[in-house]
């Protein structure tokens, strides 16, 4: 009987150096993992959540205005590259934010510390821990930086542009909670002109009635995301807008444009209930009607189904099962991912392009057992159970195409079910899925 055997080496965590790698010094699957390992970081980080920096949504434009006199116009664009650098803050782009027991550090996507588990959310504004804002420098130049504040002690603490380190400043210098108001002034687009829109004042303060001047912003370099109002002021759709001002596409409107999304020419719309993701230059879907979705980085997104995260291709094709509690979006192949309880990383891209080896079931928790056979899947949607019987507790989905070991099969009611690792099952009516028996 042919036997699969998995040896998984975990990187340090605890032993490793507080510096980030260089994105060329990231571990490669054969120097790190072993080449038959999916992990580059076996999954036994304690964090109670890991994730993307939160961005900040908006470039900042100063404008001068005939209607609405000095404006500041909070204008969102479309992302590419990693979190940490969009919106030209000048942050490193190989960063997550990691947090345990209410307290938030920065790591690489390595699983290597930058900054250490120590801000404590519950002693910060809103308990939002490490936020975006508005920092203004003893000059009064404005940008956007990373930091938390303590309203306690009137301090704010602005990271260093690689978050290793932070400075300490007025609580006043940082606004961590920029607040739009509905007649504050906005970039829109009005009869086929860009402009400012919005409320205007008398000399008093008093409310005088709604304005659109047109106005084309200047030191933008991305397109622009606009509402597009009417002759009543209302939002009638949300379009692209080029930096030269010119009307790209409207965004697809079958469901709500999730703010903050454009990110890699692609965006996310919602209704509350399901998520897709689509292609703004075609405004086709690449991802229909999943539970919720991420943005898509080096060529890959997550997106959940069945309370299960898995990852697409830009295709709309699934790569891996849904086997995940929680998964962060791809830097430079690597991706964090909640399994079974505790923060692994799987190499992504480097498992993709191996013909021996996928994302699934089977490869994030191998068995050494003597296997009787393999199976492969040819439906799609379907279940991994925790037991051999339709009442056994569901693990995932298995991604159409997967490949399994099997270690053991019986027969539970009309279906043949085979375990394909230490304690997990697929059943089989016939047609679902084909079973290769050990020679």
């Amino acid at each position: 009987m042919k036997k699969f055997f998995m040896g998984i080496l975990a990187v340090c965590l605890a032993g490793c150096s507080s510096a980030a790698p260089a994105a060329s010094e990231q571990p490669s699957a054969s120097a790190s993992a072993g080449p038959t390992s999916v992990w580059s970081h076996d999954p036994d980080m304690n964090f109670d959540k890991a994730s993307d920096l939160t961005p900040f949504n908006y470039e900042i434009v100063s404008a001068s205005s005939a209607a609405f006199g000095e404006v500041t116009l909070y204008v969102e664009t479309e992302k590419s590259g990693y979190p940490g650098e969009w919106g030209n803050t000048g942050y490193a782009g190989d960063v997550m934010m990691v947090e345990e027991k209410n307290n938030q550090g920065i790591y690489a996507h390595d699983g290597s510390e930058i900054y250490a588990v120590s801000v404590n959310k519950v002693s910060t504004p809103y308990i939002a821990g490490i936020i975006p804002g508005i920092y203004k420098d003893t000059t009064g130049k404005a940008k956007v930086a990373y930091g938390f504040a303590n309203t306690a002690t009137g301090k704010a603490q602005i990271f260093s542009s690689d978050f290793k380190s932070v400075s300490e400043v007025s609580i006043d210098q940082f606004n961590y909670n920029v607040e739009i108001k509905d007649t504050d002034p906005y970039l829109a687009y009005k009869d086929g002109q860009l402009g400012i829109a919005g409320m205007t004042h008398s000399a008093s303060g008093a409310m005088s009635g709604w304005a659109f001047e047109a106005y084309m912003p200047t030191g933008l370099s991305a397109d622009m995301i606009v509402p597009v109002i009417d002759d009543s002021f209302a939002v009638t759709a949300q379009a692209i807008i080029s930096p030269d001002g010119t009307y790209v596409t409207e965004l697809n409107t079958a469901m709500s444009y999730r703010k903050g999304s454009y990110v890699n020419h692609y965006y996310v719309v919602s209704d509350g209930t399901y998520a897709s993701i689509v292609d703004a230059a075609s405004g086709q879907n690449v991802a229909t009607q999943y539970q919720d979705a991420k943005y898509f980085e080096d060529g890959y997104a997550p997106v959940k189904k069945s309370g299960k995260w898995g990852y697409i291709d830009q295709t709309g094709k699934e790569v891996t099962d849904f086997i995940f509690d929680d998964a962060c979006t791809v830097f430079n192949g690597y991706a964090w991912v909640l399994y079974q309880g505790k923060y692994g990383i799987i190499n992504l891209s480097d498992t993709l392009k191996d013909t021996e080896k996928q994302i699934n079931a089977y490869w994030c928790a191998p068995s050494n057992e003597d296997t009787i056979g393999t199976l492969t899947i040819k439906a799609s949607d379907l279940t991994i159970r925790r037991g051999a019987g339709t009442d056994s507790d569901q693990a995932g989905i298995s991604m159409e195409g997967a490949v399994y070991p099997v270690f053991e099969k019986k027969v539970n009611g009309d279906y043949t079910w085979y375990r394909i690792n230490a304690e997990e099952w697929i059943a089989n009516e016939g047609t679902w899925a084909v079973f290769e028996e050990t020679k």
